[in-house]
């Protein structure tokens, strides 16, 4: 561990890979919760695009009452890449 809330990058990818054996189990309540872990943990855009894609199949296969925790992976996701990119431009 870099710090108490940071993981370095071959932790938070290991944690990208316990969530897609979660949500290949069916197990899609803890491969969320992970999910959200890894997207404000990570500032790497590759695995942000990982989590980002994950979180979009847990989307297509949840019922309705379960859409809600994969959006806002998305969600997270996507206003951190957004930050990013206007750091960037500054």
């Amino acid at each position: 561990m870099v710090g108490s809330d940071a993981l370095d990058h071959t932790d938070v990818q290991a944690v990208v890979a316990r969530a897609r054996d979660e949500l290949a189990a069916g197990d899609d309540k803890r491969a969320a919760q992970l999910l959200t872990d890894a997207a404000y943990r990570t500032r790497d855009p590759e695995i942000e695009r990982q989590v980002r894609e994950l979180a979009a199949d847990g989307l297509q296969r949840a019922g309705r009452f379960g859409k809600g925790r994969w959006k806002e992976i998305i969600r997270i996701v996507d206003s951190l890449q957004t930050l990013r990119g206007q750091r960037q431009a500054s």
